[in-house]
């Protein structure tokens, strides 16, 4: 039996990150995913500069299109565009990034073992033995890393609880090349979907358009999606690469680590509630969790519960707060579309957020007014979501 340091299940950004860091750091550490890479996952594939700017290296190889502006719409009318001096989100296809970040993890010393699905974890107080189809593995700890749909967590015996988005995506191949007006730009559309958005994101020689949101859209979706499609001139009979998937976003009573087992990633539902983008917490994740685990195997701690304090310290006021101006954001799409518009402040305080220049927790704390207001209306939204959602 192959014994390592630490067991990584998932091979998205929040395990390879953990696995490179973990191996980078000495540790003897194993990658598992169920998929063989490369391997392609549901996703706009957009890193914004603040998730790129965690990885201590350059992401160029896989960027297929570097987007400084954004086109806003509301149900597909008429629309603006907000110009940024600098690039504000960097656009991959998830096939490459995650490839790509598997080999950083893999060149830092990491073991990978990819077409290997987990069927059983045996947590025991010195040891966790994971079981495969063909073998296996002991380690000295576990990084549940397979996102909202993976088993690891309920095999661990690690209690999580997700509040559960939807989206449906697809890609538009133009006839001859992405049109010059999307070449550094992508589109937004709001108030279409109930607690969601749709996107049009460029990348090398195709456009990736989608929807999604919260609560019971998962009907919706379709048509929302033919819809949005035609109104960025597109023919929805030319989509290809359709597919569903889910966005899970933490709940009360989530357990972020148990024992020498923890959750980092989707796995542990770090989803940003405005955007819906999960890229950053999970590179942020991952990295925190390589640091407490190389302390808890060091023997300086006696268990990763420091991991779970540090997430809840510094991520969760983040996304608390995003949850908030999500709420606020939703009594009025198209006030907040106006805001964007019609604010240079708002919208250089959506560039700073994007490029990890500014923080919303450190906007809120800035502002206390403001976010005493945007506290006082979110709860109003939560108590009476008829009134929350009249436009």
């Amino acid at each position: 039996m192959e014994r390592f340091d630490v067991i990584v299940v998932g091979a998205g950004p929040a395990g390879s990150t953990a696995a490179r860091e973990c191996a980078a750091r000495g540790l003897a550490t194993l990658l598992l995913d169920k998929d063989a890479f490369p391997r392609d996952k549901p996703c706009g594939g957009g890193v914004n500069v603040r998730a790129a700017a965690l990885l201590p290296f350059d992401l160029a190889p896989v960027v297929e299109r570097a987007i400084s502006a954004i086109r806003f719409t509301v149900r597909q009318g008429a629309g603006f565009t907000r110009t940024s001096a600098q690039p504000l989100t960097y656009m991959t296809q998830r096939r490459r990034l995650d490839a790509y970040l598997v080999e950083r993890a893999v060149a830092s010393g990491a073991t990978l073992r990819d077409g290997t699905p987990v069927r059983g974890v045996d947590r025991r107080p010195s040891h966790v033995l994971v079981r495969t189809d063909r073998r296996a593995y002991e380690g000295r700890s576990l990084v549940v890393a397979d996102g909202a749909n993976g088993p690891t967590a309920r095999l661990a015996g690690l209690s999580t609880r997700h509040r559960m988005g939807v989206g449906l995506e697809g890609n538009v191949t133009p006839a001859s090349a992405v049109p010059p007006d999307w070449q550094q730009t992508m589109g937004l559309d709001l108030g279409d979907v109930p607690e969601g958005y749709g996107w049009l994101f460029p990348k090398g020689d195709h456009v990736n358009i989608g929807v999604a949101g919260f609560g019971p859209v998962g009907t919706l979706l379709r048509g929302r999606l033919v819809r949005l499609t035609a109104s960025y001139g597109y023919d929805p009979k030319r989509l290809w690469g359709l597919r569903g998937f889910r966005l899970p976003m933490r709940a009360g009573g989530t357990t972020l680590a148990s024992g020498n087992v923890l959750a980092v990633g989707d796995a542990a539902g770090l989803l940003d509630p405005i955007t819906g983008e999960g890229i950053y917490a999970a590179i942020w994740s991952g990295r925190a969790a390589a640091y407490h685990l190389a302390a808890y195997l060091s023997g300086d701690a006696g268990d990763l519960r420091g991991y779970e304090q540090e997430v809840r310290a510094n991520l969760f006021p983040q996304l608390d707060v995003a949850e908030r101006w999500h709420d606020v954001s939703q009594l009025s799409q198209a006030t907040f579309a106006r805001l964007i518009e019609r604010s240079p402040r708002a919208w250089n305080l959506v560039c700073r957020i994007l490029r990890g220049e500014d923080t919303y927790a450190g906007f809120s704390r800035r502002h206390r007014g403001v976010a005493g207001f945007v506290t006082v209306l979110s709860r109003l939204r939560r108590l009476r979501p008829g009134f929350a959602t009249a436009d």
